[in-house]
């Protein structure tokens, strides 16, 4: 269908190049020893996967419009302004330094005190793990995703996923207001509604559940009304919403991506006149 190509946002500018741009990516496993020197004290796990683009010309100054957003998604926006290998490389030191000076007064007061390094509690190895993918869409949006996943001590470890819509041709990044009509948020929160019911039946290998009742008996929505996330993408056939752990639902139920196509919510949808 032709959504994406009749998706028009003003302000948006095509900027040609005289070559494509390429997605590239910047792969890193970094271990991390507590201890500067002492191989037996606890460890940090590090890695990256990091998808950027590289440009197609000098002339290209979209793409890295766009990869100053996949930075700030990624790292944080303090990353965003830097060369992506920068940024990597100073994200892994970052994590490195805050692990060693966090814990490493615990590690010297436990081995003082006659522990054993296979004694220590495992809650003294972390690992922090960043990932990403980056596709083209219909010639026309990049969607972008990036997981990230860390385990530092808690009861559990903790994954947060974050996604982005950019426009091809200026690099704009597309906000859930600029896509979604906000007199139809009703509408298009009830879509999603009937989406995650049937998610949540299939789930739990049932067909009982019909209604904001029969989620919430089940853990869902207990604390927080159904809601349009900043978390979406424009996919091919659909737009599908992505819910974080406890944006909705309890860390044990997981995240939730909810996919809606395209021929229940276009009208919904702020399209070229």
């Amino acid at each position: 269908m032709g959504l994406f190509s009749s998706l028009m946002l003003q302000g948006c500018i095509e900027t040609k190049t005289s070559s494509p741009a390429k997605v590239s990516s910047i792969q890193s496993d970094t271990l991390v020893t507590l201890k500067e020197g002492d191989q037996n004290s606890p460890k940090c796990k590090i890695s990256i996967d990091f998808m950027y683009l590289e440009p197609g010309s000098e002339n290209d100054s979209v793409s890295g419009s766009i990869n100053s957003i996949l930075q700030r998604m990624a790292f944080g926006a303090n990353y965003s302004s830097m060369q992506p290998s920068e940024a990597v490389s100073k994200v892994i030191r970052k994590y490195a330094a805050d692990y060693q000076k966090e814990l490493v007064k615990y590690y010297e007061a436990d081995i003082h005190n006659g522990m054993k390094p296979d004694e220590l509690p495992a809650w003294y190895n972390y690992e922090y793990e960043i990932s990403s993918y980056l596709k083209m869409n219909n010639d026309s949006i990049w969607n972008y995703s990036v997981t990230a996943f860390q385990y530092t001590g808690g009861a559990h470890p903790n994954t947060i996923i974050k996604w982005s819509n950019i426009l091809a041709s200026s690099g704009k990044e597309l906000t859930k207001d600029m896509v979604f009509k906000k007199s139809k948020e009703k509408e298009i929160t009830a879509l999603i509604m009937k989406h995650l019911i049937k998610e949540v039946n299939t789930r739990l290998e049932t067909d009982t559940i019909t209604s904001v009742d029969g989620l919430r008996e089940n853990g869902a929505l207990l604390d927080v009304d159904l809601y349009i996330p900043d978390n979406f993408m424009l996919e091919e056939g659909h737009v599908s919403f992505l819910y974080n752990r406890y944006d909705i639902a309890p860390y044990a139920m997981g995240e939730f991506i909810i996919e809606v196509p395209y021929a229940e919510i276009e009208t919904m949808m702020r399209l070229k006149d």
